[in-house]
C-alpha cells in the first residue's frame, strides 16, 4: 500500500498540479489510513463502506466538521484514483458522505470597532515604552504594521507570511497578494496611515531588497504561519480582547460591509471563489435587516398600559397553571429487540451521529419510527432490511393510519424509512429499493393564516404583565412577533444571545445558519425591563417555564392558543402563525423580501415566497395602477372608486 500512495503523490504533484502543501496533507492521512487498515488486517482491496465511516468516525472524534470533510475528500480522491487505475472495480468511497457545513455554520467571531481600537492603543503603548531599549524597537514596531496591516486588508494569515517587499506598490497605494489560497492573485488597496506604519518598521531595517520578506524575525528570517499566530497569542493578555489571525479578516470584512461596502467588491477583495462564502458576513448586525425591522408595527402599536410589576420572591410559592402540559406516558417495550434488522439500525443511527448527518432530536425520531417499523414487520425484524418487500411497507402504512396516527406523523415515518433504505443500499445490505413502486399521493399544501395588526394588538395585551408568569408570556409573543424566531429557537434562547445594548438577537444552531436578528427600539425597553427583574443572571435560558427550567417548545403553543382564546381571535394561532405574521406585516410596510430573507434565516427567496400574504385591498391597490394605461371612453379619469 506504501508504494501506491507514493505513486499517487507524483499524480497528485505531476497531474493535477496541487500545491506541496495540499500534496504533503493529503499524503499523511493516507498514511494514518493505512495504519488503521493494517490493525484490522484489511487493506486498499477489502475495505469497505461501513470501515471508511468507522475510520473517519474515530479519526476525527472531537475535531471540527470542516476537518471531518476534508478526510473525506481525501479519501474519495484516493479511491477514486485507485478504481481508474484498475486497482479495484468498485468505489467504496463512493456514498461516504460530506456534513452539510450550512446546517452548523457558526457566525464569525469579530471585534468590535472599539476592541480593534484599544488593540492598536496598545501595539502603540509599548513602542513608547521601550525608547529607552531599542533591541526591542524593530519588533514592536513590526508587530504594530502587522496587526494594522492585517486589518486594513483582510489578508490571510499565510498570505501575509509570503508578501515580499516588492508587493508593496508605495505609488499607487497597492498591495500585491500572489499565489494566495487557490493559487490566485490579487491586488488589494492600502490606506496613507498602514503605509507610514510600514515605512516606520522599514526604517529600522537594512535589508531592503525587493525579494526580501516584507515581515521578519528576530533572527532576520521570514516569518511563517504559525509565528504570526504565536504573535498575536502574546499579546492575549493585554489586550481587551484577544484576537486570531483570521479573526482579523472576519472583522475587516464585517466591518466593511456595515459601513456600506458593496457584497460583490468586498468578494473580490478577500479573494473569495464564490459569494455565498462572502455573504457569510452579511448575516452579523446586518444593517440592512436593522433598517427593515424599524418598519415593524410594534414601534407604533399602543399597548394597553402596563400595570405595575411586581417582583417574585424566589421562597414563595410558584402559582399554579392549568397550561401545564399533560404528560403521556409512553410505555416501553415489553422485551428490547433482538434481531438483524434491530443491529442494521443501530449501526445506521450510529454513523449518522457520528458522521453528524442530523441532529439530535431528529436521531431521536429516527429511532422512534425505526423501531415502530420493526415492531410491525416482524419477518424484516428477523431476516434484515433485505427482506423488505413494498406489500410489507402498505401493510404497515395501512396499520398506522388504523391506530389514529395523523397522516402528518405517517409522512414522518416514510421518510426516515426512505432513509434508512438508502443507506442500506449504500451499504449493499439490498441492491432494491421497494419504495419506488409505492406512488405516494402529494397534499396540496395549505395557506398559513396570520394575524392583522388589530389581532396581533389584542393577542399582546391578553397576558397579565403584573406578574411574572404573565409578563413572561407576554416576552414570550413580544420576541416572536418582533423577531420572527421559530419556536425551537425561542425556546434554546440564551440571555448572552440577547444585547439590549446594541438591540440584536443572536440565534445559534437554528434550523438554517446562525444569524442575528434586530430588535425594534420599540421592545428594548420591555426586553430591559424583563431582564432587569426576573432573569438577572448573566447567563442561562431567556425563558424560563414555572418549574425555573428552560421553557418547552409544546408549553409556547399551549400559551399562545390560550391567549388566542383570551382575545377571541377567531381563527387557529401557532407560533408559526406569529412568524408569518411578522413577515407578512414587513412586506406590507415595504419590506424588501430578500432583507426579510436573511432574518427568517432562509437560504432561498422560494423559503420566504410562502410568507407573503397579501390581502384583497393590496390587490386592488396595485391592479388600480394600470387605470393610467386604459383610455377612457369619455373624458378623464376621475377619481372616483
Amino acid at each position: 500500500m506504501d508504494s501506491i500512495i507514493e505513486t499517487y503523490r507524483e499524480h497528485q504533484t505531476v497531474i493535477q498540479g496541487y500545491t506541496p502543501k495540499v500534496v504533503l496533507s493529503s499524503w499523511r492521512g493516507l498514511k494514518k489510513l493505512i495504519k488503521h487498515l493494517e490493525d484490522r488486517s484489511l487493506n486498499f482491496d477489502t475495505v469497505t463502506l461501513g470501515d471508511l465511516e468507522n475510520y473517519c468516525i474515530e479519526r476525527t472524534d472531537g475535531k471540527s466538521l470542516g476537518y471531518r470533510n476534508l478526510i473525506i475528500s481525501q479519501i474519495r480522491t484516493f479511491f477514486t484514483y485507485y478504481q481508474q487505475q484498475e486497482y479495484r472495480m468498485d468505489n467504496p468511497s463512493s456514498h461516504l458522505s460530506y456534513t452539510n457545513l450550512d446546517a452548523h455554520q457558526e457566525l464569525p467571531e469579530i471585534a468590535s470597532l472599539e476592541e480593534i481600537q484599544d488593540c492598536i492603543k496598545e501595539l502603540r503603548r509599548q513602542i513608547v515604552s521601550s525608547l529607552n531599549r531599542r533591541q526591542f524597537d524593530p519588533i514592536r514596531k513590526r508587530n504594530l504594521a502587522l496587526f494594522s496591516l492585517m486589518y486594513a486588508t483582510g489578508i490571510r494569515a499565510g498570505e501575509t507570511a509570503n508578501l515580499l517587499l516588492r508587493d508593496v506598490i508605495w505609488e499607487e497605494q497597492v498591495l500585491c497578494i500572489r499565489a494566495g489560497k487557490g493559487r490566485k492573485d490579487r491586488r488589494v488597496p492600502l490606506i496613507g496611515e498602514v503605509l507610514e506604519l510600514l515605512q516606520e518598521y522599514l526604517a529600522t531595517r537594512k535589508d531592503l531588497d525587493g525579494d526580501a520578506p516584507l515581515f521578519l524575525t528576530w533572527r532576520k528570517e521570514a516569518m511563517n504561519n504559525n509565528l504570526i499566530g504565536v504573535t498575536f497569542k502574546s499579546y492575549s493578555e493585554m489586550w481587551t480582547k484577544p484576537l486570531r489571525p483570521h479573526q482579523l479578516r472576519h472583522t475587516c470584512a464585517t466591518h466593511l460591509f456595515q459601513q456600506g461596502g458593496n457584497i460583490v467588491q468586498i468578494k473580490d477583495w478577500l479573494g473569495h471563489k464564490k459569494i455565498t462564502t462572502t455573504l457569510h458576513y452579511a448575516r452579523i448586525q446586518n444593517p440592512e435587516i436593522a433598517a427593515t425591522i424599524e418598519s415593524h408595527p410594534i414601534n407604533e402599536l399602543a399597548i394597553s398600559k402596563q400595570p405595575k410589576l411586581k417582583s417574585m420572591d424566589k421562597n414563595s410559592k410558584k402559582p399554579m397553571n392549568t397550561l401545564r402540559r399533560q404528560y403521556t406516558v409512553t410505555l416501553p417495550l415489553a422485551e428490547p429487540l433482538i434481531g438483524k434488522l434491530e443491529e442494521q439500525i443501530e449501526e445506521f443511527l450510529r454513523t449518522a451521529k457520528g458522521m453528524n448527518k442530523y441532529t439530535k432530536s431528529t436521531i431521536k425520531e429516527f429511532r422512534f419510527s425505526l423501531t415502530r417499523f420493526a415492531i410491525g414487520c416482524p419477518n424484516c425484524l428477523e431476516n434484515g432490511i433485505e427482506s423488505l418487500r413494498g406489500v410489507d411497507v402498505i401493510r404497515w402504512l395501512s396499520s398506522r393510519r388504523q391506530a389514529g396516527i395523523s397522516q402528518c406523523t405517517i409522512d414522518k415515518n416514510l421518510s426516515h424509512l426512505r432513509s434508512f433504505i438508502s443507506y442500506a443500499m449504500d451499504r449493499g445490505w439490498r441492491s432494491d429499493n421497494p419504495m419506488e413502486a409505492l406512488k405516494i399521493v402529494p397534499k396540496q399544501s395549505k395557506e398559513q393564516s396570520y394575524l392583522t395588526e388589530d389581532e396581533m394588538l389584542s393577542l399582546l395585551s391578553a397576558p397579565d404583565r403584573s406578574t411574572q408568569e404573565g409578563f413572561t408570556d407576554y416576552m414570550t409573543l413580544l420576541v416572536l412577533y418582533t423577531t420572527g424566531l421559530r419556536v425551537g429557537e425561542l425556546s434554546n434562547l440564551n440571555i448572552e444571545d440577547v444585547d439590549v445594548k446594541k438591540g440584536w438577537v443572536h440565534v445559534r444552531e437554528g434550523k438554517g445558519r446562525d444569524r442575528q436578528v434586530s430588535i425594534p427600539k420599540a421592545a428594548l425597553n420591555d426586553f430591559k425591563q424583563y431582564l432587569g427583574l426576573y432573569r438577572k443572571e448573566k447567563s442561562g435560558p431567556f425563558l424560563l417555564n414555572l418549574q425555573g427550567s428552560q421553557i418547552k417548545p409544546w408549553t409556547v403553543t399551549r400559551r399562545i392558543r390560550h391567549y388566542s382564546e383570551i382575545a377571541k381571535i377567531q381563527k387557529p394561532v401557532s407560533p408559526h402563525t406569529i412568524r408569518h405574521t411578522f413577515t407578512t406585516h414587513l412586506i406590507q410596510r415595504g419590506g424588501r423580501i430578500e432583507v426579510i430573507a436573511k432574518a427568517l434565516g432562509h437560504k432561498t427567496l422560494a423559503e420566504t415566497s410562502t410568507y407573503d400574504h397579501s390581502d384583497f385591498e393590496d390587490l386592488r391597490k396595485a391592479v388600480s395602477l394600470l387605470r393610467k394605461n386604459i383610455p377612457p371612453l369619455l373624458g378623464d379619469h376621475t377619481n372616483d372608486e
